[in-house]
């Protein structure tokens, strides 16, 4: 009878073997046709739609479902207008939408990136063949209010945490509903790009934050500095920088009053005293020609350059580059710029994925903070933070303020050439609140036009304290 059970034993511990190396054959196989299947997908449609018919969820913020599967075909938010402000981000299964997190994250959503380990304990369990979800950083109610904004312009609002590097609002425009996507009909001209991570436009005044960043660096800077705006005058001769927006001249200045009144002879005269190389690496302090990715989707940081000439220095300092000289910012860099003076110098990496999903309800890869850059820590940033806030309070961003909270921003406008080769002017703002329960940082870029960028600033951060 002993020897009968060990027998049984050997054999049952056979049998077990045997099926534990066919479980595992048949997960290798499972996860070698998800991979062909994946780097067919471009090329058979039909086959993606199958695979995503089990496909993981993406949901925003407050967990609403941006996109899942039901009844074996892929969905997208319930509410049209919340799936339409999220186009550009979550794409479609398609893939017509390049950088996405449906292109993107493909892997996860359907189930094929995962270890074999996680894989085989999935099939174990009979959960095997469905997807992970993806929980984003981003608030569709937030999405949905910068999309009310924004209306028929052609644009982008950015929100961020700049504690964490958290993205709570991304919207581009002109956008579309992810039929028209799927089907590839009706689509605006430029309604596939995202805007928000990919856009390059001159910063104009925007970019006084970094001239006034770069001065307070400078041997000769002085806080009690005063100047003399001339007005309409050049400020060194023909071809350098005026004051162009007919209010005649300012009188003396200091920092603080050129940004309230955002004087361009002002900050053209501290760049001459900085200088070019020192602007530039201050620059690359705020994230300037530096390349960012948000987990595996890549996003645009402005770029720096320019010509030793004073002349086009004066104009690069105010933020309108001309001649041979570049400058540009991107949207989401606009709210990390703003987010960087409030967080005392430190700007955090930018992220939208927040953590995923296993299909046993497991949380995984939580996206961990981390610094992008910093200013050098002999800027004075506490002075510019306080000119912002007074900016805010007493100039020409005060439609921003909100009641109660400590309020910074600065607004500009640059003229740039649109798609068609015409002259447009195109209206900026970034801004923060100086609050550490409330770390919120703004970029707003409207093109073709002049609008009220300081107001849905205000109004959107208000949200912004209201939803937390």
């Amino acid at each position: 009878m002993k020897q009968f059970m060990r027998s049984l034993k050997v054999i049952l511990s056979g049998f077990l073997m045997i099926s534990l190396f066919l479980l595992l054959g048949i997960v290798y196989q499972q996860n070698k046709s998800q991979k062909l299947l994946l780097e067919a997908s471009n090329e058979n449609k039909v086959a993606l739609a199958s695979r995503y018919a089990e496909a993981g969820t993406i949901y925003s913020r407050e967990m609403t479902k941006l996109a899942y599967s039901e009844n074996e075909e892929r969905q997208y938010a319930d509410d049209a207008e919340v799936a339409r402000a999220f186009i550009q981000i979550i794409g479609d299964y398609t893939h017509n939408i390049g950088n996405t997190v449906e292109a993107a994250y493909q892997d996860r959503l359907i189930g094929s990136g995962r270890t074999w380990s996680r894989q085989l304990l999935l099939d174990f369990t009979g959960k095997g063949m469905s997807g992970d979800d993806i929980v984003l950083t981003i608030s569709s109610e937030l999405n949905l209010a910068a999309q009310n904004y924004l209306g028929d312009s052609s644009g982008s609002i950015v929100i961020l945490n700049y504690k964490t590097g958290e993205i709570l609002c991304a919207v581009s425009t002109p956008n579309i509903y992810p039929e028209n996507v799927i089907t590839w009909e009706d689509i605006p001209v430029s309604s596939l790009f995202n805007r928000s991570f990919n856009g390059q436009y001159s910063p104009g005044s925007t970019f006084k934050i970094i001239t006034g960043t770069a001065w307070t660096k400078s041997d000769n800077y002085d806080p009690n500095y005063i100047m003399t705006c001339k007005g309409e005058e050049p400020l060194i001769g023909a071809g350098s920088v005026f004051e162009n927006r007919d209010e005649g001249s300012h009188g003396l200045v200091d920092m603080q009053t050129a940004y309230q009144v955002s004087c361009n002879h002002f900050f053209a005269d501290v760049a001459l005293q900085t200088g070019n190389n020192l602007l530039q690496k201050t620059a690359e302090e705020y994230g300037f020609n530096q390349e960012t990715k948000l987990g595996k989707l890549y996003a645009q940081t402005g770029q720096y350059q320019a010509k030793e000439d004073q002349y086009l220095l004066t104009w690069q300092a105010i933020g309108q580059p001309i001649d041979e000289n570049e400058l540009t910012v991107s949207p989401l860099q606009l709210a990390m710029i703003s987010g960087c003076i409030a967080n005392d110098g430190i700007m955090m990496q930018p992220y939208l994925i927040d953590y995923f999903i296993d299909p046993s309800g497991n949380n995984y890869d939580q996206t961990e903070d981390e610094v992008f850059s910093k200013i050098n820590k002999d800027a004075d940033l506490i002075t510019i933070k306080n000119d912002l806030i007074s900016t805010v309070n007493y100039g020409m961003a005060s439609n921003a303020a909100i009641s109660g909270y400590s309020v910074g921003g600065k607004t500009g406008t640059a003229e740039s050439v649109n798609d068609t080769g015409e002259l447009q002017s195109n209206s900026l703002y970034t801004g923060f609140i100086d609050n550490p329960q409330y770390p919120y940082a703004i970029g707003i870029v409207i093109e073709n036009g002049y609008f009220d960028t300081p107001y849905i600033a205000g109004q959107l951060l208000t949200e912004a304290i209201q939803m937390n």
